[in-house]
């Protein structure tokens, strides 16, 4: 004899919980709301895991890798200031493993998008250390963003910078960092790495993660300075001058590093 029992209809369920009035003072909530914030979204349950296991894995295996480095001491007196001019890192949006390693806990800024995968990004970069600005794609976003960046330079602050990001096209400068550089005004700093042995990965900056107990060279480049006041036709001609300087700054990197192994 089949026992009887109740049938659970979830569509049922549904409809009789959403006639259900929220208390008063408190908008209808998600289950998903519960677990993913919009304040500080990395405190959400699902960014807890997944950056903190990233993490583990980075340290790892910058702690395998021979790192040696040029051009740091431009690096000093950048930190800590109260007053303009602020610093801008800037590197290809593929070199950033290395640097994101090597600058932790200095305070340095960086920009990251509101979608969820910038979320997690940003979990994971907290977790070094860097402070995050929001922003993103949408004008906007983007334009509330950049006055927030540009207010912190003004008061000597220094953020990291990908000239190709967040999207591409690979190694082609936008104008972002020549706008931040000229309005704040800030000093540029071209970072870039070079790798003996590397995987490229599948995406469209092809990034770039050291092997295991390979070499790695890092090279800051000379500062760079851009005017205030300019045109349309200036900003572009600082546009490709920052691209140069970046592959400049790569090729020292190679030279380095084939000179140490």
């Amino acid at each position: 004899r089949k026992k009887r029992g109740v049938k659970f209809n979830a569509a049922l369920f549904r409809v009789y919980f959403a006639k259900i009035p929220a208390p008063c003072g408190f908008s209808r909530m998600k289950l998903r709301d519960i677990f993913w914030t919009q304040s500080q979204p990395w405190k959400g349950v699902r960014t807890w895991t997944v950056p903190r296991a990233l993490r583990l894995l980075h340290s790892a295996l910058m702690l395998t890798i021979r790192l040696s480095t040029t051009g740091m001491h431009r690096t000093q007196g950048v930190y800590n200031r109260t007053q303009a001019p602020g610093t801008l890192f800037i590197l290809w949006h593929d070199h950033t493993f290395v640097p994101l390693f090597l600058f932790q806990g200095r305070g340095i800024g960086t920009l990251m998008s509101t979608s969820r995968a910038g979320q997690m990004q940003a979990a994971f970069w907290s977790l070094y250390g860097w402070p995050i600005v929001w922003g993103s794609t949408k004008k906007r976003a983007g334009i509330t963003a950049l006055r927030e960046i540009l207010k912190k330079m003004r008061e000597g602050a220094v953020f990291g910078f990908t000239p190709d990001g967040p999207k591409g096209p690979r190694h082609e400068a936008h104008g972002g960092a020549v706008y931040l550089a000229s309005k704040a005004p800030a000093i540029l700093l071209p970072i870039s790495v070079a790798a003996s042995r590397a995987w490229h990965l599948p995406t469209w900056d092809k990034y770039l993660i050291p092997k295991p107990f390979s070499r790695v060279h890092l090279h800051v480049g000379a500062p760079i300075e851009i005017p205030p006041d300019l045109t349309r036709e200036q900003t572009q001609e600082w546009q490709i001058k920052i691209a140069q300087a970046l592959e400049e700054a790569h090729r020292v990197a190679q030279w380095e590093l084939e000179q140490r192994l």
